[in-house]
């Protein structure tokens, strides 16, 4: 379970908070958990889309390296010179 700890203050007009607080009672949930979904996924995911994306992108914009023909060999050969630049 997550715990909250950070709290947030927002001003409402007064027929917004009047809506919301029907929102809320229509689904259940206290005004609070509501505010913090719409952030979540209004915010918060899409910054997490926007993350994955970019980190997409810099993957494939990687260049092609030729894959080893053995890679066993391959990866002692790679292991020991790792193990020999950090002594």
């Amino acid at each position: 379970m997550r715990r909250y700890t950070k709290k947030a203050q927002v001003l409402f007009t007064e027929e917004e908070y009047r809506i919301l607080l029907m929102v809320a009672a229509e689904e259940h949930k206290a005004l609070g958990a509501l505010l913090r979904e719409a952030a979540i996924e209004v915010y918060l995911r899409k910054r997490r889309k926007q993350e994955k994306a970019k980190a997409v992108a810099q993957l494939l914009a990687l260049k092609e390296t030729e894959v080893p023909a053995d890679y066993q060999q391959w990866e002692r050969q790679y292991l020991d010179e790792k193990a020999n630049r950090h002594g």
